[in-house]
């Protein structure tokens, strides 16, 4: 799921996340990185020879929401705070749930 679009000049720098914690970021329209992130991550990149750093924050027990920031050369340009999706908190709630069950399961099968 596409949370945030950054515009440098007249390039794009997109961050996506998945259900499963498999944060993405696309430099006009190409993945330049992907990485897996349960609290968050920095993704590098590279623009017309410039270090550009996206860190991702995801604040999920207390506000529920993603930090983004894009730092240029250790000075951060841009900053913008998402809600983190609805349908990816209930995916994880879902699957731990399921988890839980399971290993319930398994475990007075064993016993």
């Amino acid at each position: 799921m596409k949370y945030a679009e950054f515009n440098i000049e007249n390039n794009k720098i997109e961050f996506l996340n998945s259900v499963f914690g498999i944060e993405s970021v696309l430099l006009n329209g190409k993945t330049v990185s992907k990485k897996f992130s349960f609290s968050g991550v920095k993704h590098n990149l590279n623009l017309h020879s410039e270090n550009f750093i996206l860190k991702s924050k995801y604040k999920q027990f207390d506000k529920r929401e993603i930090e983004l920031e894009l730092v240029k050369n250790g000075k951060t340009i841009e900053r913008q705070i998402v809600q983190a999706d609805k349908r990816q908190r209930l995916c994880w709630v879902l699957i731990g749930a399921g988890l839980g069950i399971g290993a319930y399961k398994l475990l007075n099968l064993i016993i």
